[in-house]
Order: structure tokens, then sequence, then C-alpha cells
């Protein structure tokens, strides 16, 4: 268990309880605490410290009233670390929340095995994405990373980087792994993404799985 404190933003009484059952019964967090709407999310967290917080959101049912709310409510505490949950998530909302909220996501269907996997990479501060709705990122995005006739040539070092991030280690992980400066590993991390044309995290997994860096079997044990 750590001292970080659970946030469950969720209007639902049965799935606010059952995430909270839940949660206490795997001893995942310090403290619990539901928020109903946005004030009450406002409100707990002018008691907290927003990097002590994992937050399990599932933003249709809540009182954002737009994207650019939702999205400025992030930039305000972006420190938090976010789950968002749904029912189901159509392309728009899915890449939306990758792309531009840099979220784990799961569905409220997920197995309760991989939502204690997703869970525990968020409270580490890595990324998840809940294998089925990967697989509609990795469809979406069919087409190569950079044109066809644009050759990437990423060296041995950053193969092993993009391996590494793309299996939800953290940038300190892995310079400890790779006995790399902190520094280092992000002057890496910004040359792959220059070299590969990618802008997220979720499409740098997508191009280690189709490149045979990683595969789905391995990123999700």
């Amino acid at each position: 268990m750590t001292d970080t404190t659970l946030i469950i933003a969720d209007n639902q009484p049965l799935t606010a309880l059952a995430l909270r059952t839940w949660a206490e019964k795997n001893e995942l967090v310090g403290s619990i605490i539901e928020s109903p709407d946005q004030q009450s999310l406002e409100d707990s967290l002018r008691e907290l410290s927003d990097e002590n917080v994992l937050l399990i959101i599932d933003v249709e049912l809540f009182d954002f009233s737009d994207k650019d709310e939702l999205i400025a409510f992030f930039q305000t505490h972006n420190q938090l670390r976010k789950l968002f949950i749904g029912d189901h998530f159509n392309e728009e909302e899915l890449f939306f929340i990758a792309e531009e909220m840099q979220s784990n996501i799961v569905l409220k269907s997920v197995d309760l095995e991989e939502l204690r996997i997703a869970v525990s990479f968020a409270l580490k501060g890595r990324y998840y994405i809940q294998s089925e709705l990967l697989n509609l990122l990795m469809r979406k995005n069919a087409a190569p990373v950079k044109p066809e006739n644009e050759e990437v040539h990423l060296t041995p070092t950053e193969k092993d980087i993009v391996s590494l991030i793309a299996s939800g280690k953290t940038t300190k992980e892995v310079a400890v792994i790779r006995s790399l400066s902190y520094h280092t590993v992000v002057t890496h991390r910004k040359n792959i993404f220059r070299k590969l044309g990618v802008s997220s995290i979720h499409a740098l997994t997508i191009y280690a799985i189709k490149s045979g860096l990683i595969d789905t079997t391995e990123y999700y044990i």
C-alpha cells in the first residue's frame, strides 16, 4: 500500500462503490475519496498535493462542459496521476484521451487483473492502455509513423529505450536500467520522437509493437 489518495470521480454511486471496495480489498492506496462532481473534486484537491493523488475519472459522466475545460483542468493539475474509465470510447474520444490527455485508459468492463495492472502502472507514473483499446488505436494507426519512402534509423540504444518506454518504464527507470543519466535519457527520448515523427507515448508504443521491439503479451504482463 502507498500513501497515495485515490479520488474516484464518477457520478454513478454503484461504480464508485465498486471501485472503492475493490481498491480497499487490494490495499492499493492509503485513502479513498469519492467526488461525484467537479466542485467536490476541486475541493478535495485543494486539501491534497497533486503528486500524491491518483484520479480515476469517467469524464462522460462528469460535469466538464467541453474538452477545453477538461484540458484546462489537467493543465492546472498537471502532476495528477490519472486513469480514464468509461463504458465505451469512440475513436474521437479515445484519441483525445491518448493524445491530448496522455492518460491511462480502461473500460469499465476491464478484467479485474488488468485493472490492477493499470492502476499499478498509474501509481508508478507509467503509461497503460487496455489491450482492447490499444488494438483499436493500432488499427486506426495502420499507416507507418513515417512515410514509406522515409526510412527510420534508430541506434541499438534508441531501440532499447523505445522498448523500455513502450513497456511502461518511466524515464527515471530507463535511466537506472540503462545506467544512464536522467538527462541523457531525456535527450534520447526527444531524438526518438523526432526520428519517428510521433508526439505521444501511445504512438511510440504502437511503433514498438509493429516493429517487433515489444509484443502485446509482453506489454500486458
